[in-house]
């Protein structure tokens, strides 16, 4: 069986991806500019691409983050949107479990939100992002507090030596809706706000780089990737996640 999981350290470990990066200038920024990033914090972000990152203003787009996630047994009788495909044996699925609760969020619908905001023993995120193919999950907490997350609607390739650094102490993992082993690309990558602060998050780092958290990491939860039927097997009283409209989504936090 091919399957992976990724285990949170002891301490605080530590859109977008869809489309492409667009925003407009610090002028006309406001209010989804964050603000001015600590002295000394902002310099990761010179060092990737494009450098003008926090002068970028959120710009969404048609991303929709899901904010109130529904699950099932499976997806038979749920009415979708075609983009969502079918849920089958070889769909890649990104798997969390709480105690006796198994849930399995399908890569083929959390790549067209970027943002799963789910409560599963606390406050927890799931994120893809299909340009890098790159999967993180974590708490959405901030600062300490639980808070909602969303993709920008921009993009930014951090150096190359701090997305190594995140996959080799498994923040992030590698996947693809037909591939659950698929190595991660360091690319132009899902940048995050958090509804609280709007301060932008790097998803490769699962770090802010940008605005009032700069510099504050998120803290990763154990995850599992696999097929769906795989996960199934070894969860059959789990639950998997459901398309919209059985799961809520807004268009702006």
């Amino acid at each position: 069986m091919r399957r992976r999981a990724y285990l949170a350290s002891a301490a605080a470990a530590l859109a977008g991806c869809t489309t492409g990066y667009r925003g407009e200038g610090p002028d006309d920024a406001a209010p989804g500019t964050p603000a001015p990033s600590p002295e000394g914090e902002a310099d990761i972000v010179s060092t990737g691409l494009p450098v003008t990152l926090c002068e970028e203003a959120i710009s969404p787009g048609g991303l929709r983050p899901i904010v109130g996630p529904a699950f099932g047994q499976d997806w038979s009788g749920v009415d979708a949107e075609d983009r969502y495909g079918e849920l089958t044996d070889a769909t890649t699925v990104i798997g969390l479990t709480a105690g006796d609760r198994a849930r399995a969020y399908p890569i083929r619908l959390v790549r067209f939100h970027e943002a799963v905001n789910d409560e599963l023993d606390g406050p927890t995120l799931v994120t893809y992002c299909s340009i890098c193919r790159s999967g993180m999950v974590a708490e959405r907490r901030v600062d300490g507090e639980a808070t909602r997350f969303a993709a920008s609607g921009l993009l930014w390739r951090p150096p190359g030596e701090h997305t190594a650094a995140r996959i080799d102490d498994d923040t992030v993992f590698g996947a693809t809706d037909g591939d659950p082993d698929a190595l991660v690309r360091n690319s132009g990558n899902l940048v995050l706000y958090d509804e609280a602060t709007e301060s932008y998050w790097s998803q490769l780092l699962a770090k802010a780089v940008c605005g009032p958290r700069t510099g504050e990491r998120l803290t990763i939860l154990p995850s599992t990737v696999a097929t769906w039927g795989e996960w199934r097997r070894d969860h059959p009283d789990g639950e998997v996640l459901l398309p919209p409209p059985a799961s809520e989504t807004v268009a702006r936090l």
